[in-house]
C-alpha cells in the first residue's frame, strides 16, 4: 500500500469513525500502459455506504478519462 500512496496522480482516501477506528480505505492511480485510464483498487469498507462515499472521494478529480475497478 505504502507504494500506491506514492505514485503521481494517484489519490488515497481513507474512512475513520467517530471512535477512530478506520472503516474504509482505498487507492486510485493511473495506469501506466495507458493515458486515459486509472484503477480503483484495492477498496475496503466495513459498509456499502462507506464503500460508495470512498469511491466518490477517489474519482471527484478525474475529468474525460475512464476508471475501472479491480475486483479481486
Amino acid at each position: 500500500m505504502s507504494r500506491w500512496i506514492k505514485i503521481p496522480g494517484g489519490r488515497v482516501v481513507m474512512a475513520v469513525n467517530q471512535q477512530g477506528d478506520v472503516v474504509g480505505y482505498g487507492c486510485r492511480r493511473p495506469v501506466v500502459a495507458e493515458t486515459e485510464r486509472h484503477l480503483i483498487g484495492p477498496l475496503y469498507a466495513d459498509s456499502f455506504d462507506i464503500a460508495m462515499d470512498m469511491l466518490c472521494a477517489l474519482s471527484c478529480n478525474v475529468f474525460g478519462q475512464n476508471i475501472s475497478i479491480a475486483i479481486w
